[in-house]
């Protein structure tokens, strides 16, 4: 079943790249099935690691926090920056509360952590929450051009005027020191490792060549 998700997983976020040719924001349900395939394979993972107990609590208290810190951007434009959430009304609770987003950033948090762990086995709490903050933060640093630009998730341009500089960097703070706390949550993992390599590790690396393609076309057509 992990196999699967992964495959499955892979495969579709590469098929990303394709809709970087066609008509921004369509279509709308290869958003929800990439999301979900993302967050089934992250929870997946933890699950078949630390078992099913840790993995819901560990994936509760992530989504919940990342839910309140999405929550608070669309109430008042804090901590994230005055973002304005778009998309179909369906994907979004009370016309304002976008139910993909949340669902993203645990998938990728958890993605970084897991590969984290089994390629850097030796680091510490501390040093791994930190590795994982840093790689989780480029990562959604890095899909910015892809859910805005090619994706239409929300509405807010950061490399716009000068007074949009501000909110942009503190909201890529906040989301690196969740991303640090967060990552304490799951349990250490004390199996033994025989080799450095995991499939989450695969699944993030094609997420973010996706994310890249769309940065590289963004900047091509602002020359």
């Amino acid at each position: 079943m992990r196999v699967l998700c992964y495959w499955l997983c892979g495969l579709w976020t590469l098929g990303g790249a394709g809709l970087l040719l066609q008509e921004a924001g369509s279509p709308i349900w290869w958003d929800v099935v990439w999301v979900l395939l993302l967050a089934l394979t992250s929870y997946a993972s933890i699950a078949s690691t630390y078992g099913l107990a840790h993995a819901r609590v560990s994936a509760g208290v992530v989504l919940v926090v990342f839910s309140g810190m999405l929550l608070l951007t669309a109430l008042c434009g804090w901590p994230l920056g005055p973002i304005q959430f778009a998309g179909p009304s369906a994907l979004r609770l009370g016309n304002a509360f976008p139910l993909l987003p949340p669902l993203l950033a645990f998938s990728l948090l958890t993605l970084s952590q897991r590969a984290l762990a089994v390629a850097f086995p030796n680091l510490g709490t501390n040093a791994l929450a930190l590795s994982v903050a840093g790689v989780f933060t480029a990562s959604v640093c890095n899909g910015l051009a892809f859910l805005v630009k090619a994706r239409l998730w929300w509405l807010w341009n950061p490399w716009g005027e000068g007074a949009a500089i501000l909110p942009a960097c503190i909201g890529i703070l906040s989301l690196a020191l969740a991303g640090f706390f967060l990552a304490r949550i799951y349990p250490e993992d004390t199996a033994l490792k025989l080799k450095r390599w995991s499939s989450e590790a695969g699944v993030l690396i094609i997420v973010n060549v996706v994310f890249l393609a769309a940065n590289v076309l963004f900047l091509a057509g602002r020359l």
